[in-house]
């Protein structure tokens, strides 16, 4: 499948999931990591398209057909309402990406790809291009999607294709 069809189908699942979840708006509200949560449901829509899903083959976040993905969530520190202000480290948030495409670049699969949620954040925000520059660069395709959690906390879906 091509990484327009499998971007739109995973922006556009996920984002229901995001949008329509209590527990996760409080996740957002808390600037708290849910890494785990997108594991999981990642395969489950991933699991209604594909026979071979599999999280954690190769040491990869999850692999079906001949994709490989990798998955993280960045708690961004900026400051928003209805959010705490917390202290997150971004830049090490932002360096684990680059990380994770670095990784997927040594292995055999044919399509590589980021997935990752910044919260809370709006894509366009000054503060979060500046740090979304130095993932773009690494990319030969990415598509996103603005989303809300509950609450009117803004977050954004990326998919990158490496």
């Amino acid at each position: 499948m091509k990484f327009e069809r499998v971007a739109e189908l995973i922006i556009n699942q996920l984002r229901l999931k995001l949008e329509n979840s209590q527990s996760l708006s409080i996740f957002a509200r808390e600037r708290a990591k849910f890494e785990g949560w997108l594991k999981v449901e990642l395969c489950d829509i991933l699991s209604k398209f594909f026979k071979d899903v599999t999280p954690e083959r190769d040491r990869i976040d999850i692999t079906f057909e001949n994709w490989a993905i990798e998955l993280k969530t960045v708690n961004t520190n900026i400051r928003y309402e209805n959010v705490k202000n917390k202290t997150r480290p971004i830049t090490k948030n932002i360096q684990g990406i680059i990380n994770d495409i670095e990784k997927l670049k040594s292995t055999n699969y044919k399509n590589k790809a980021v997935l990752f949620i910044a919260f809370p954040a709006e894509h366009n925000h000054k503060h979060w291009q500046i740090h979304f520059e130095k993932i773009v660069v690494k990319l030969r395709k990415i598509r996103y999607l603005q989303f809300y959690f509950k609450e009117k906390i803004p977050g954004v879906i990326y998919f990158g294709l490496i």
